[in-house]
């Protein structure tokens, strides 16, 4: 197995939540294939090339193993899997099957007034002009959305869960590097699913999350065709 110097890309972590930065740059790396299969991925290298302690990273080895980044082998560490086109369409799929379950189950839970908040600002960003600030402004409106029915969904595990996959898919897109094209798409797919909410129809709700997450998939795995195509 490779034990090769870590990619020259790596910056040294600021301080505040480091082990979810620390898996955020981890997972920047292996979507854009600097760690080959097999890789080793020695903590204290990594710790080293970040600036920070052991901790953190070990912490985010555990973690990247949880969603199948990395695998712990005995006597070995953690070695890096394989991550692709494949990788990607599974990730979505399990994406998809988290969050309709935590749509329909946070239905009715959620504050009105939360969601008229986040109505109207869905309205008011899809009328601004698109500038070099207005896709970062998407994205957090995005997050802001998804974290809401996570954080009402009702189970603690579920809402975890989403947190994992949500950092993975947050990375992917990041890397992608097409936020502004996959924003415009999501734009009416977060109105749609607001609306469902605020009528309390949780089928309706959980279609439109469905719907909204596969033509990301889908988008993210076109994209990712073209760009090793490119390379």
């Amino acid at each position: 197995m490779s034990t090769t110097n870590l990619p020259g890309s790596f910056s040294m972590v600021p301080r505040g939540n480091i082990r979810e930065v620390v898996v955020q740059r981890i997972l920047t790396a292996v979507i854009r294939g600097e760690f080959p299969v097999g890789h080793r991925m020695v903590i204290q290298s990594l710790a080293e090339q970040f600036g920070v302690s052991a901790t953190p990273v070990r912490e985010a080895l555990v973690e990247l193993a949880s969603i199948g980044i990395v695998e712990n082998l005995p006597n070995r560490g953690a070695v890096m899997r394989e991550f692709g086109v494949t990788q990607i369409r599974e990730i979505y799929q399990l994406r998809r099957i988290l969050e309709v379950e935590a749509v329909r189950t946070a239905c009715g839970k959620i504050e009105s007034r939360f969601l008229a908040e986040l109505s109207d600002e869905f309205v008011s960003i899809s009328n601004e002009k698109r500038n070099s600030n207005w896709s970062q402004k998407a994205m957090s409106l995005d997050i802001r959305l998804h974290s809401l029915i996570a954080a009402h969904c009702g189970s603690t595990r579920l809402q975890d869960e989403l947190l994992r996959y949500n950092t993975l898919v947050q990375a992917i897109r990041e890397v992608v590097d097409n936020e502004s094209q996959a924003q415009e798409i999501a734009l009416s797919d977060h109105q749609e699913i607001i609306r469902a909410l605020q009528a309390n129809d949780c089928e309706k709700a959980a279609q439109e999350m469905e719907q909204h997450i596969r033509k990301t998939a889908n988008l993210v795995e076109t994209l990712t065709r073209e760009k090793s195509q490119k390379e």
